[in-house]
């Protein structure tokens, strides 16, 4: 019979072991390191809220006599931005007869798991960025992104514009094939979130898309965007650099320290820029590639890039492809664009838990096989999405085998 109940290790050989791991995981995490932080504590439940206001409408001229006009007043509006706590981990199975000592000695399994645990944390981080970013491409083909004025508007996941002529489906077609809007105007509701466009119906012009904080309305401004005959000969250059730096200084994003903005792009598209002349002038007359933590960081144009192993990938209709996608998202961002708030439970910046486990059952009576195991409870979240530019690329795929 066997014997289900599982037993840790000591206390001791956890905690060294916990200890050597994270000292291989701090600082090494760009997306973490460039990320407003919260922390939820025991009993607050599994939801965390950002209230974000709205701005007020400026005033466009003077008065010319003092008490001629009767001043209405204003009032403060937000958009109340929600996400859920979620879990990520896993459990990697020693089936050799490991002895306690030769796994603290050893240092490849501490770097091994390190090495999955900042892969999966930046993958997800990346995913959130390109999701509900501002997209924009990197052709500027005005047939697959858009600014449109919305016509009629009382509900969170639908808006309409009569701008959009397209056939049923052209700006997104289900929860997985998606296209993306994002509302510009700052005196809109809904201003600065963006959304997934699960749906286009070219009879009513209606776009459906997952859920906005509040109804939209008829003052709205939307950008909308598909992936749609993005290849791999649309590479990076430095014009699609050039505006994206356009268009942080145009929405007034929030400079790091050093009046810069950051960014992660992928070694394909960092190699593809090598094929741009302008890019090659510039880089002789700017300082050269430095570190960050793991990543290599150039500067071009007051943006800091780093180069990551996999940017966020899908294919043209929006499906996520980490593999093959030939869209590669590079997602650029002022200061304060995104959040990680992680459970208290969990130690250091990514609030992981790990454990060496011991599971005494019919396979394991001589102690022959062990478990590493590691989860974080937390969640990431896009807090203002006109902050980050998600410049969507193909790239030439590079001689290597896709991690």
């Amino acid at each position: 019979m066997a014997v289900t109940e599982i037993s840790d290790l000591s206390s001791a050989v956890d905690v060294k072991f916990k200890k050597k791991l994270l000292g291989l995981i701090e600082g090494k995490d760009g997306f973490t390191k460039f990320a407003s932080s919260g922390k939820m504590e025991r009993g607050a439940g599994d939801t965390v809220r950002w209230n974000k206001l709205l701005r007020l409408a400026r005033q466009t001229s003077y008065n010319l006599v003092e008490t001629s006009v009767s001043i209405a007043e204003k009032e403060f509006v937000s958009n109340k931005v929600e996400a859920s706590i979620g879990y990520m981990g896993d459990a990697v199975k020693l089936t050799k007869g490991a002895k306690i000592t030769s796994i603290i000695t050893d240092d490849s399994y501490a770097k091994s798991v390190a090495d999955q645990i900042l892969r999966s944390r930046e993958y997800v981080g990346l995913k959130e960025l390109s999701r509900f970013g501002l997209q924009h491409r990197v052709d500027f083909d005005s047939t697959y992104e858009k600014n449109v004025d919305v016509t009629t508007a009382t509900s969170t996941t639908e808006w309409r514009s009569t701008g959009l002529t397209e056939i049923d489906d052209f700006w997104g077609e289900s929860t997985t094939k998606v296209g993306f809007c994002c509302q510009t105007n700052p005196e809109a509701a809904n201003y600065d979130n963006s959304a997934n466009v699960t749906d286009f119906a070219t009879a009513s012009d209606i776009v459906t898309t997952t859920a906005f904080p509040q109804n939209n309305d008829t003052n709205g401004r939307m950008h909308i965007v598909r992936g749609t005959g993005i290849i791999a000969t649309d590479k990076m250059t430095t014009a699609a650099l050039l505006r994206v730096a356009g268009i942080g200084e145009e929405m007034q994003w929030d400079r790091f320290p050093g009046g810069i903005y950051r960014g992660f792009i992928d070694p394909a598209q960092h190699n593809d820029l090598y094929s741009d002349t302008v890019f090659t002038t510039i880089m002789q007359a700017v300082e050269g590639l430095k570190e960050l933590g793991r990543y290599r960081v150039f500067r071009v144009y007051g943006i800091e890039l780093m180069v990551v192993p996999d940017v966020f990938r899908e294919d043209a209709d929006g499906t996520e492809n980490a593999s093959t996608g030939a869209v590669y998202n590079a997602n650029i961002f002022g200061m304060d664009s995104y959040n990680i708030t992680k459970w208290s439970e969990g130690e250091g910046e990514f609030g992981i838990n790990t454990r060496l486990i011991e599971k005494p059952d019919s396979g394991n009576l001589w102690g022959f096989v062990w478990w590493i195991t590691w989860d974080t409870m937390s969640a990431v979240k896009v807090l203002r999405a006109t902050n980050v530019v998600t410049l969507k690329t193909g790239a030439t795929e590079l001689p290597v085998v896709n991690t």
